[in-house]
């Protein structure tokens, strides 16, 4: 796994976990603009992601995540979200994207669960 260097003060309400994945970032407003891009980090209530191509600060987008479990297993889930922020990057674009739910177990099953097994053993 790739560690992304950050800086300035940690903001985040639920604690940041390093995951590198495929996504797939969709458009709500505009049907067929969508994009790939890397998952970076996620939380309980948002991720950060780094692509080629970026949607504007406030845009609603639909995400679909693809990454290993902590048993090395494909997991998949999509959620809904709105683009928080964008910023310019060597590579193209470094964006977060907050979540319209908190990822909780009932409607995000595996990804609440790699949230809960990897903080957990953060600890």
């Amino acid at each position: 796994m790739a560690q992304a260097a950050y800086s300035g003060a940690e903001r985040r309400r639920s604690p940041r976990v390093q995951l590198t994945g495929a996504a797939l970032l969709a458009s709500r407003r505009e049907a067929g603009r969508a994009f790939t891009a890397v998952l970076d980090n996620v939380n309980r209530l948002g991720a950060g992601f780094q692509a080629k191509e970026a949607f504007t600060p406030g845009e609603r987008v639909t995400v679909s995540v693809a990454f290993l479990s902590p048993q090395g297993e494909d997991e998949k889930e999509t959620l809904a979200g709105r683009v928080a922020w964008v910023k310019s990057w060597e590579r193209g674009f470094l964006m977060g994207v907050v979540w319209d739910r908190a990822v909780a177990k009932a409607a995000n099953p595996r990804l609440a669960s790699y949230l809960e097994d990897t903080l957990k053993d953060a600890s």
